[in-house]
């Protein structure tokens, strides 16, 4: 949806990659025992109904992983110039495929699938330099009061939060073209 709505509005996009719950265990924590109460199927439903237009599946998954490895090997892939595919692998495997994004074999895999070295990403988990850019990121985010993920900050001025309509956000664009 991002890459249309640039084709039709002057867009200058920056993904930020945003650290929703640092305090996630390491091993994640099950969907169905953080929100025992949500309709996650139906949440699920519509997401499908979201993607359709662009071919997205979106499958529930069981966990909530903790996304600091993730998060640490997308900005590897950010320098690398692989950001497109490695962000695209990443997603594809947590929402349509279910896996955990905060398992390092799984992280690994996925890397080494669009040719990032396995041994540079098992380097930038321990780089000082990434992890100070991960906690940037998270601060960036709280100056602009990032709940929920993802969030597209437009102008400085407007915030969506989760998924929405292709029309809605073509409507908060054209409400901040013509402001």
């Amino acid at each position: 949806m991002v890459e249309r709505l640039a084709r039709e509005y002057p867009l200058n996009i920056t993904w930020v990659g945003y650290e929703l719950r640092p305090e996630r265990p390491v091993e994640g924590e099950r969907l169905d025992k953080l929100y025992p109460d949500m309709d996650i199927k139906a949440v699920y439903n519509n997401f499908n109904k979201l993607g359709a237009d662009y071919g997205v599946v979106f499958n529930p998954p069981k966990l909530m992983p903790n996304t600091r490895l993730a998060l640490i090997a997308t900005e590897l892939a950010k320098d690398q110039g692989k950001f497109e595919e490695f962000h695209s692998a990443v997603f594809k495997a947590y929402f349509t495929d279910g896996r955990n994004i905060g398992d390092r074999e799984v992280i690994l895999a996925l890397a080494a699938g669009v040719g990032l070295p396995p041994e540079q990403v098992a380097a930038a988990w321990e780089d000082e330099g990434y992890r100070h850019r991960i906690k940037k990121n998270r601060e960036l985010g709280q100056t602009y009061q990032v709940a929920g993920i993802p969030t597209f900050i437009i102008a400085g001025q407007e915030k969506i939060v989760g998924a929405q309509s292709y029309d809605f956000f073509k409507r908060v664009l054209d409400k901040v073209k013509n402001s």
